[in-house]
């Protein structure tokens, strides 16, 4: 992690092309400073550092259920800023090994995830609040991109972080203009 002090340099070399004067602009060096701090947010996400067992029970075109097992292993990144998770799942599609990266985007105020696997070649990005009612529910919305919808379709996430070692993911996509479950995932800390 880096001081407080190289920070502050690394910011005014990165600026200094862009006119950035370290004694005009002193406050808003000194806010970008604090917003490059992690949060109580942060800590939230922390929760996540772990090994875990995941559920994963997706919904079938048919509504049928069927439940798919794996690992996920939850690892710090860069000073705490974001959590790395590391999927492995045992699907009725094969083998899925994933990415996911969330974080808290204290400029914006708002949670971020970006998700990567080995059965496409790009990223799902979401971001989001928590919910009002009900803090430790982490509520992201984005757009699900895949080879039906290569444009996109809108989604949401949903995280609850509320009970101690264990942890419900579910993911809903719009389809005929409301969210319809599309998994859930229940993680248990090894």
């Amino acid at each position: 992690m880096l001081p407080l002090r190289a920070l502050v340099w690394l910011s005014l070399c990165l600026w200094a092309p862009l006119g950035q004067d370290p004694v005009r602009d002193a406050a808003l060096l000194q806010r970008a400073a604090e917003l490059a701090r992690p949060g109580e947010p942060h800590a939230r996400l922390a929760r996540l550092v772990a090994e875990w067992d995941v559920a994963l029970v997706p919904v079938l075109p048919d509504g049928s259920e069927r439940t798919d097992r794996g690992t996920a292993t939850g690892r710090a990144q860069l000073g705490g800023r974001y959590v790395e998770l590391a999927f492995e799942l045992a699907t009725a599609g094969g083998e899925l090994h994933a990415l996911q990266v969330l974080g808290f985007h204290s400029l914006h105020q708002v949670y971020t995830s970006s998700w990567r696997d080995d059965h496409s070649t790009w990223s799902v990005e979401c971001s989001g609040a928590s919910d009002t009612s009900a803090p430790e529910r982490l509520v992201l919305h984005g757009s699900a991109v895949d080879a039906k919808d290569p444009e996109g379709r809108p989604f949401r996430l949903e995280l609850d972080l509320d009970v101690e070692g264990a942890v419900t993911v579910r993911q809903f996509d719009r389809r005929d203009g409301a969210f319809v479950l599309r998994q859930t995932q229940r993680w248990t800390r090894r």
